[in-house]
């Protein structure tokens, strides 16, 4: 192997200790591109991406414009379940088994109740009596519920419970009649039941 010098264009043969150094360093020198180029073919270990978590959106039910304006309250709210529950043991399962002394632990004293005949009676008292007298005359009643709905109507600050119903007695004669039913019960701030307006009608045979 030979060097060519641009100043004296004299060929020089390497020596045996030149090369022997020469040698060392091209090897270290490739040791060290072998080694970083090895570093940087590593595959590379990324972070995974974490998602923010989605937002929720509350749809709100836009106001509609009513052709009548209603009297009482049209800003009505779901209410309370557990009303819903005092109603349907007191009103209608106390009255299926009979049990009408319980009156007392869910209507308030003050109560005001107007029936499906437009008989309004008024205090626990009275409106217990008419129904142990009214239950007298049926030997049994089986009522189904269709729909029983706890509100609250939010510009009033009174809660209500309204309930669709049919009822099935047979009187103590054993004839047999089916009823529609609704009733919209008020709820006092104790818990109590002080108002109910009931309706009711004959159901249709098909």
């Amino acid at each position: 192997m030979f060097i060519f010098s641009k100043r004296s264009a004299t060929f020089f043969p390497f020596s045996n200790h030149q090369k022997t150094n020469t040698m060392k360093k091209f090897i270290i020198v490739l040791a060290a591109a072998s080694f970083f180029t090895a570093c940087s073919n590593e595959p590379k270990t990324e972070t995974p991406s974490v998602e923010a978590p989605a937002t929720e959106t509350v749809a709100t039910n836009p106001v509609v414009p009513l052709p009548y304006v209603p009297t009482y309250s049209n800003s009505f709210e779901f209410g309370k379940g557990e009303y819903a529950a005092m109603i349907l043991q007191g009103s209608w399962k106390d009255w299926d088994e009979n049990k009408l002394d319980n009156m007392k632990n869910w209507v308030a004293d003050t109560i005001t109740a107007i029936h499906s005949d437009m008989l309004m009676v008024k205090g626990a008292d009275n409106l217990m009596a008419k129904w142990k007298n009214d239950r007298a005359n049926y030997k049994s009643v089986n009522n189904t519920i269709d729909v029983v709905m706890p509100i609250y109507a939010k510009d009033k600050n009174e809660h209500w419970v309204l309930v669709w119903a049919s009822s099935t007695s047979v009187d103590i004669k054993g004839k047999a009649d089916t009823m529609n039913i609704m009733e919209a019960w008020r709820i006092n701030k104790d818990g109590k039941a002080d108002f109910l307006n009931q309706y009711d009608r004959a159901k249709r045979k098909k």
